[in-house]
């Protein structure tokens, strides 16, 4: 099997199980994204030891679900408390335990490890209340999330599409060299068009000009995004964050832009929506 029928076969499985993850009901897609998250962090933890970083793992995945369910509990009305109190006390355990380490670099280690969780688990749980920016009791709204990801992967696939076909001025030659002006605004002219469609066959709170701002935030913190995994893996020293999605790398490379959207799309709504 090629590469290019591993890419096309890997990319529809993502984009099914994301939509089904999302539509379906919240729980299901509490659970979806919060293994997102932990798979996630798996990779950015192992790809992390190559430069000899050697973060607490079993803290830092304790830290991870316990992160994860105080925003999955509070987007279901739920007493969240609990995992708030034991995921601060998590948080400076790694700070001790990082005494006992008998490894270089200890406040590296701690960084990379509590990185993991900012970078990673928060905006994946806040993945919990783009479909309630409101929080309201008995609210679910998932076109919110899906279109979301459907205006990332407009982007990514029209970014990619004009960047091979007219690219020559480069974006971040530094951090990325193939990416390129062109690229960047192929992709936001196509988000800008896909922001239209969903306004016109979506039936949300939102209004016109929200739908060019979600679509702005997600083209221009998108490409931030995607240039910030690249920036990890360049001082790694890897092609790709792993192996698990076969044509795509890993799943840092496949949910880069969404570490990023999804915490200022989420701003947006909530101020939008609260004020």
């Amino acid at each position: 099997m090629n590469n290019f029928t591993k890419r096309t076969i890997t990319g529809a499985v993502y984009v099914i199980a994301v939509i089904s993850a999302i539509m379906f009901n919240p729980i299901v897609l509490s659970v979806f994204f919060g293994l997102i998250a932990l798979i996630s962090l798996y990779e950015f933890y192992k790809n992390s030891k190559i430069k000899q970083i050697f973060t607490q793992n079993i803290l830092g995945f304790a830290l991870a679900i316990t992160v994860y369910l105080s925003f999955a509990l509070k987007a279901f009305q739920l007493n969240n408390i609990y995992p708030i109190a034991l995921s601060l006390l998590l948080t400076f355990l790694i700070f001790i335990f990082e005494l006992y380490n008998k490894k270089g670099n200890p406040f590296t280690n701690i960084g990379y490890t509590i990185l993991g969780i900012v970078y990673i688990v928060i905006p994946m749980g806040l993945t919990n209340y783009i479909v309630n920016p409101t929080l309201s009791p008995n609210t679910f709204i998932p076109i919110l999330l899906l279109s979301v990801f459907i205006l990332a992967w407009s982007n990514d696939t029209f970014a990619y599409m004009v960047g091979v076909k007219f690219g020559k001025n480069r974006l971040f030659e530094r951090i990325s060299p193939k990416k390129s002006w062109e690229g960047f605004f192929g992709g936001f002219i196509a988000v800008q068009i896909a922001s239209i469609i969903l306004y016109k066959f979506t039936n949300t709170p939102l209004f016109f000009y929200d739908w060019m701002i979600i679509g702005a935030i997600v083209s221009i913190i998108g490409t931030y995004g995607d240039l910030v995994e690249s920036m990890f893996k360049r001082e790694i020293g890897v092609k790709d964050s792993g192996n698990l999605l076969p044509g795509h790398g890993g799943f840092l490379d496949r949910f880069d832009i969404m570490f990023f959207t999804i915490p200022f799309v989420f701003t947006y709504l909530f101020l939008k929506l609260n004020l």
